[in-house]
């Protein structure tokens, strides 16, 4: 019997097996550095909640105490970060370890708070970059 020789060559097979490699290879680099930003946006998300949060209690204990000055025939601008609106409500603003502040504006016509605003905004202001003209085109 006669052997058929193979039609592809130990040269062909060696160069599918090195695609196949870098192939696996590049994969594995994407999939590690898609890892490391989902952990850096995890920890950032986790750093901007617990701020979130930190501020919402420190806000709901100035609401508590905005309460007990009302109860107790105080004037709510008597406590310390409390402003008295133009319109007759009160507002004060708790700042957050992230860079935000929780804005609150509450009315007090009725000897309770009632809650009009309340605002998690950022207190940074923002200023763009002047990078020159845009391109017209052309």
């Amino acid at each position: 019997m006669k052997p058929y020789p193979s039609r592809m060559g130990v040269g062909a097979s060696s160069i599918v097996f090195i695609l196949v490699v870098v192939s696996l290879t590049l994969f594995a680099s994407l999939a590690l550095i898609q890892a490391r930003s989902d952990a850096a946006l995890t920890e950032k998300t986790a750093v901007s909640t617990a701020a979130y949060y930190d501020t919402d209690v420190r806000a709901q204990s100035m609401l508590i105490l905005l309460d007990d000055a009302l109860q107790e025939g105080n004037a709510p601008d008597r406590i310390e970060g409390v402003v008295k609106q133009t319109d007759g409500s009160y507002a004060f603003s708790v700042d957050s370890s992230d860079g935000h502040a929780l804005n609150v504006e509450v009315d007090v016509s009725k000897g309770k708070c009632d809650i009009l605003s309340y605002r998690y905004e950022n207190a940074e202001t923002w200023t763009g970059q002047n990078t020159g003209t845009l391109w017209q085109g052309g």
